[in-house]
């Protein structure tokens, strides 16, 4: 018995002994297919829990036996695996991954999916592309990128809202905005300013915190958001910590702005310019020698004079640092940042500051069970200039103020005078208001989403969710008593206060089936419950009496004459039931059934739920035994979709009868009292979008090259409209759902990597959009007037609606319109024209053409927006133009292209200073209307990536890249005449804004 225990125990010190003498250390070096090596690359023995990462210069290390298998994986290249033989260095050379179709994932705020296996039209953005781009918000950066996504931005104003329309206008009385998500949670958008010029919330959002951006289309895409979802989705994921190595990275910009060149038409006159048309008006007007030289000495037409232009403007500043750690184990991953932004605009009295900051934190409780968590807040302090009329922009200075009028004393202080020929008796000095008025918000918001997801068993998981949205905005504007829009009210002030707070909870069952235990067949479905509620609360104060001798006493409560104080909510909750599933085999053919059910207390009883849903499928071609056998196309996918979704986006009083209390009305003996304020619709219910799309996806050599086509038509009906009721109600008109409306149209993209070598790789992407909207019903299809616009079944939704100009006459230099739309006859009197439909406000066409190319460490990027088919409208071309108001400034263009002599042929009439009837030439009519279409240099950089340096590897520094950026360099426009930059929102009307901005800047990415 000793012998046969003595035998065992020798075999097993035999067995171990061989085992550790066939274990040996594994080494080698880890390399991109450009040769150079790849730090954090995971190796892993499979079939155990053995692993490590490659260091800074790629190298790895690890213990095996011959025979078993190492795993070589990588973000963007694909996995390469090597069994172990005799020997002990292994260099491993991994191949990025350049198919396209299956690498991209569409990821909404229920799941997520490879595109390869998608049915709906979407779009992915990278995060990458657009970090560290000089905009204050991500919705900038996006201009061009997507098809079919229409952003615009009227406005040069730091941290302003942008206008976002995808394909095409989808309401005429509520919002046209797509519903925005980030991480997994809805939120407010948009602009939430009332006194202000504008805001964004979305300006909170720090672009280098962004891991992708996913647009969402069509019905199969949207509808799972149903009643939210008419006009598109755009999902925002940050980032998130990886297992490995921590990492850190710290990225600065700074840099100057500058105004866009003002296009020659549209420059004020000089003071000499102003002087000859000034005293040519008078003259045509019937003045003589005597009354001019009086007439002109009492304007101060004779001594010093300014360029308010650049007075009102300057070169402004820059900056940005953003520092952000990521890393964790297995089971614990964080990412966490903090950045800091400001601008000093180009514009007087306009600048934007903001400090943010994210934590992300993913923690495996158990093999089962994953919890998240995510906190992004910010805080931003933005000073406005105000747009159009009033007194406070300094723009509208630039062009009203004569250039006479002086901006500063002869000791050099600011001239605030109030009378006298050279000063500010009915006008501003807005080097003075800019010094004494205060336009300010500040906006706080804090976004927190949590969730919890448990893996039951393989094929099923169950998540809750719940996301919390804050945001506080607070806004003071005061207006001196001394000068300016405050000097009839002794001063004023105003003070509100808006705040909003969303809840969401969400809870979620996934599963997934085999048929036949196989991958080749699979079933997946999705069921869901989520409820929101909303609360808004508003603050508004308003005073008028303020001390001259006290300046720094601006808010409302130090006023000796309070006007109004009112406070006021509005709380609105959804809830819904949905469910998404689709069937996929051998991911050949994919057809998935999307179905919602919302509730929301914004609509009465008996319209409270609606039903939402789409139907979409997949054909892979390229999965078939006859594709094979071609070679033009190394993929093909074919898709198409129908279903309905829903428009929400309007008031939550519209369903019942409101009171408000009044200052003014309804008061009575000296108190307030209330009166009603909406009549209210208890039928009133969602706007509805019935969306059909079709698309095939193309894929060339190896997918490294794709061409997407999509055709879609969007049929929206149910649109609230404002319809005339019987005025024995007390009301004019009753909101109900009474219009309709159809988009329709194609988007092409192609993107790809053309060109890729060892040292020299070329990404590109191009992208078309053409759109058609047509209004198809209105309430007892009347058409109406929104002022230049004439809305009208059959037509475009913005629809010019105005006077025809026929140029001028030679004989005489009077301004000339046709009589109607034959344009046959002519008339040089204003009224007697007939206003007619003319043009376009939205644009036929839009999209993208950018380009990266990369060579050793150098990198060059270039980004083009283009944009044509609409026209924009001078909505201040009735004061700067020729007319009864000569004494404000004039365009450039009066000067240059005026009538002079008879038989002259030009566009622009003799300028007549004086009596009634000699402004009509200047009076709203397509003679202000300019071709919209621009192609626009958004943005070039041009960078080094300092790579393979020793003394930075000893250092620890992993990258290290210097690069400066432009933004805005060039812009070519088709209308030689216009006096403006074309991108002025999708209305196209031109307002007098702060201008558009062009950058310079230099910016450093560290990492450790």
């Amino acid at each position: 018995m000793k012998k046969k225990l003595l035998s065992i125990c020798l075999l097993l010190l035999a067995g171990v002994s061989l085992a550790i003498a066939q274990s040996k250390k594994i080494t080698g070096k880890v390399t991109g297919d450009d040769g150079l090596p790849l730090p954090a690359v995971s190796v892993r023995l499979e079939a155990t829990n053995q692993g490590v990462l490659t260091n800074n210069n790629g190298d790895y290390e690890i213990t095996a036996s011959a025979g078993q298998v190492l795993s070589f994986s990588y973000i963007g290249y694909t996995t390469f695996k090597l069994t172990i033989s005799d020997g002990s260095l292994y260099n491993v050379k991994l191949l990025a991954d350049t198919h396209l179709l299956t690498e991209v994932v569409v990821k909404d705020s229920y799941g997520s999916l490879a595109k390869k296996g998608y049915t709906g039209a979407a779009s992915v953005v990278n995060g990458r592309q657009n970090e560290n781009k000089p905009f204050s918000s991500p919705m900038e950066s996006l201009q061009g990128e997507v098809a079919g996504l229409n952003i615009t931005s009227n406005s040069g104003q730091p941290g302003a809202d942008v206008q976002v329309r995808l394909r095409g206008v989808g309401s005429i009385g509520a919002g046209s905005n797509p519903l925005y998500v980030i991480d997994g949670a809805i939120i407010n958008s948009g602009d939430l300013s009332s006194l202000t010029t504008s805001t964004n919330v979305l300006a909170g959002i720090n672009q280098d915190d962004i891991d992708n951006i996913t647009v969402l289309k069509d019905a199969a895409a949207t509808a799972i958001y149903g009643s939210r979802g008419s006009n598109g989705v755009i999902v925002i994921n940050t980032k998130k910590g990886k297992n490995g190595k921590t990492q850190v990275r710290f990225d600065t910009e700074i840099g100057r702005t500058n105004n866009l060149p003002l296009p020659e038409d549209g420059k004020p006159l000089t003071g000499p310019q102003f002087k000859e048309l000034f005293i040519e008006g008078l003259r045509n007007y019937g003045y003589g020698d005597a009354a001019i030289a009086s007439v002109s000495k009492s304007y101060g037409l004779n001594g010093r004079y300014n360029n308010w232009y650049d007075l009102v403007t300057r070169n402004g500043s820059q900056q940005q640092y953003n520092l952000s750690v990521s890393g964790g184990s297995d089971n614990t991953r964080v990412f966490a940042s903090g950045g800091y932004f400001k601008q000093d605009a180009t514009t007087i009295g306009s600048k934007l500051k903001r400090i943010n900051g994210l934590l992300n934190i993913d923690h495996n409780i158990s093999k089962r069970v994953t919890l998240n968590l995510n906190i992004n807040a910010s805080n931003i302090i933005q000073n406005t200039p105000t747009n159009g009329g009033a007194y406070a922009n300094p723009i509208l200075a630039a062009y009203f103020l004569r250039p006479f009028q002086l901006a500063r004393n002869d000791d050099g202080s600011i001239n605030s005078k109030s009378s006298g020929a050279t000063n500010f008796s009915s006008t501003f000095n807005p080097l003075w208001l800019v010094g004494n008025d205060k336009n300010q918000a500040n906006i706080t918001r804090i976004l927190s989403t949590g969730s919890v997801k448990w893996n039951i068993w393989d094929e099923l998981n169950f998540t809750s969710f719940a996301s919390i949205d804050y945001d506080a905005l607070e806004e003071n504007v005061y207006n001196n008593p001394i000068q300016g829009d405050g000097v009839s009210s002794g001063g004023s002030a105003y003070d509100n206060y808006t705040r909003y707070f969303n809840f969401i909870t969400r809870n979620q069952l996934d599963y997934k089936y085999k048929i036949g235990g196989s991958e080749d067949f699979t079933i997946s479905a999705t069921v869901g419950y989520e409820a929101q509620k909303n609360q808004a609360y508003f603050l508004v104060t308003n005073a008028n009496g303020f001390p001259v001798s006290q300046p720094t006493l601006i808010t409302s409560i130090n006023a000796s004459v309070p006007i109004q104080a009112q406070a006021s909510f509005g709380n609105y909750t959804f809830d819904a039931i949905y469910s998404r599933a689709s069937i996929n085999f051998k991911n050949k053919y994919v057809l998935s059934a999307t179905y919602r059910r919302d509730g929301s207390s914004v609509f009465g009883s008996s319209s409270r739920y609606g039903d939402f849903y789409s139907i979409g499928g997949t054909w892979n071609l390229d999965e078939e035994d006859f594709f094979r056998k071609q070679s033009i196309f190394s993929s093909t996918k074919l898709r198409s979709s129908y279903g309905t979704t829903g428009n929400a986006n309007f008031g939550n009083n519209n369903y019942y009868f409101t009171q408000t209390t009044a200052a003014y009305g309804a008061n009575y003996g000296g108190a307030n009292g209330q009166n009603f304020n909406n009549i209210g619709n208890p039928n009133l219910t969602w706007e509805s979008a019935h969306k059909f799309d079709v698309g095939v996806d193309f894929g060339f050599f190896n997918d490294r090259l794709s061409f997407d086509v999509d055709y879609y038509h969007n049929n929206i009906n149910k649109l609230i409209q404002a319809v005339p009721i019987s005025l024995t109600t007390g009301f004019p008109t009753i909101t109900s759902n009474v219009g309709a409306m159809v988009n329709k149209g194609f988007e092409f993209e192609i993107k790809g990597v053309p060109v890729k070598t060892k040292d020299f790789t070329w990404n590109t992407s191009f992208n078309i959009a053409l759109n058609k909207n047509t209004v198809t019903q209105l309430s007892d299809n009347s058409p109406y007037i929104s002022g230049v616009f004439r809305v009208n079944e059959g037509r475009d939704f913005y629809t010019y609606y105005m006077r025809q100009y026929a140029g001028v006459d030679p004989a005489n230099g009077d301004a000339l319109w046709y009589t109607d739309a034959s344009k046959k006859a002519t008339t040089n009197n204003y009224s007697d024209a007939a206003r007619v439909a003319a043009k376009q406000a939205d644009p036929k066409g839009f999209g993208g053409f950018n380009n990266t190319f990369t060579y050793k460490g150098i990198t060059l990027s270039a980004d083009v927006y283009y944009n044509f088919g609409n026209y924009v409208f001078d909505s201040f071309a009735y004061y700067l133009a020729d007319g009864t108001y000569l004494p404000n400034n004039r365009y450039q263009y009066v000067y240059t292209r005026r009538w002079t002599t008879p038989g002259q042929i030009t566009d622009v009439p003799k300028v007549v200073l004086g009596g009634t009837n000699d402004g009509e030439s200047s009076d709203i009519s397509s003679r202000f209307l300019y071709k919209g279409d621009y192609i626009r240099l958004k943005n070039l950089t041009v960078g080094y990536d300092f790579k393979n340096i020793d003394y930075l590897k000893k250092a620890g520094i992993t990258r290290l890249y210097l690069y400066g950026r432009g933004t805005n360099l060039f812009t070519k426009t088709y209308d030689k005449h216009l006096p403006f930059d074309p991108e002025v929102g999708v209305t196209g009307i031109s307002n007098l804004e702060v201008p558009q901005v062009r950058t310079f800047t230099i910016g450093l990415n560290v990492g450790l």
